[in-house]
């Protein structure tokens, strides 16, 4: 049976009733599956005035390379809420139809096979049609958007090498300039996550608690999601991104329940 299921049905309403804040969302992320969670999440993210758009971005790169997850996403999501994530996010982000491209795709990536074959002649292929697109008097963003979100982690990695050493510049940084705010921001994740997703994670991390004030949301969405799977390489990527101990920092800018919950699955 779902243990977490269980544990919801006996102190779900409990959890809702007796805590608040960032304890609580926390404490619903243990007490949910990964996929209801997340959901809740991205209901959240589209809930209210405005749209959280780095919140659409983060869970789709969370379970990127989790088909399983995903389609239970968006079948609780369905239960749930009587609609379509697919639907909210079209209505959510209608302003911004690249953006919006990017967004559906990923949520629609196939299934891809655990060890991908990465074709070099493809991989050419692609940068040399990357190059083609971006460097249009109007870049063809469409065709960039459709090309990358349809292409497995590894091949993504092969793919920002080739250009690199093709081109002397990072992809990433040809993203940046051509792509608009919340695109680039997607564009650019993307990448990174390609290249290595712990590192993805702990730079989220370090970005949440980077400067003036904390992103408590992320610290909960990644902690939380990762804890029973791989949190332990990302506490490592993090301590070799930072130079500091991801327990340490989660110490110094969170406090009372909500410090103690994250600490316990740190630890």
């Amino acid at each position: 049976p779902d243990l977490s299921s269980g544990i919801n049905a006996e102190y779900g309403d409990d959890i809702r009733g007796e805590t608040s804040g960032h304890f609580r969302t926390a404490l619903k992320g243990l007490v949910m599956t990964e996929a209801q969670f997340l959901a809740e999440e991205l209901r959240n993210a589209m809930s209210g005035w405005g749209t959280n758009e780095d919140t659409l971005i983060e869970v789709l790169m969370l379970t990127i390379d989790d088909y399983d997850t995903v389609q239970a996403i968006k079948s609780y999501y369905r239960g749930l809420y009587d609609e379509e994530l697919e639907e909210r996010i079209k209505d959510e982000t209608g302003d911004d139809l690249p953006f919006q491209q990017f967004l559906i795709s990923i949520l629609n990536r196939p299934r891809f096979p655990s060890v991908p074959e990465v074709n070099s002649s493809t991989v050419e292929t692609d940068v040399r049609d990357l190059k083609e697109f971006m460097s249009a008097s109007e870049p063809l963003i469409v065709h960039v958007i459709g090309l990358m979100t349809s292409r497995s982690l590894p091949h993504l990695a092969a793919l920002q090498e080739a250009y690199y050493q093709d081109t002397g510049v990072e992809l990433s940084t040809t993203l940046d300039e051509i792509a608009g705010h919340h695109l680039k921001d997607a564009l650019v994740s993307l990448t990174l996550v390609a290249q290595d997703y712990y590192f993805y994670t702990a730079y989220e991390l370090f970005q949440a608690m980077d400067g003036h004030g904390t992103d408590e949301g992320t610290l909960t969405r990644i902690i939380v999601t990762r804890a029973d799977k791989d949190l332990k390489l990302i506490k490592e990527k993090y301590a070799e991104l930072s130079d500091k101990d991801l327990a340490q920092k989660v110490h110094d800018d969170t406090s009372g329940d909500y410090r103690k919950t994250l600490l316990s699955l740190i630890n």
